[in-house]
């Protein structure tokens, strides 16, 4: 599910790079930062994610 998460989040940077780098106007400009923002966001979800992932694993290891 990670893995998902983190690969719509880098679609979401190249789409927010794309939009901002052929904006017509200050409206495209906003929605590329935001997408650009909201991408970040969702590969660092990802991450955060996967990092829990394994510390529950490690931990369940720990009580057997």
């Amino acid at each position: 599910m990670s893995s998902s998460i983190i690969i719509v989040g880098a679609l979401q940077i190249i789409a927010g790079m794309f939009f901002f780098g052929n904006a017509a106007s200050a409206i495209h400009e906003i929605l590329g930062s935001i997408t650009f923002g909201l991408g970040v966001l969702s590969v660092a979800l990802g991450t955060v994610i996967e990092r829990l992932t394994v510390i529950k694993v490690v931990l369940e290891d720990k009580e057997q």
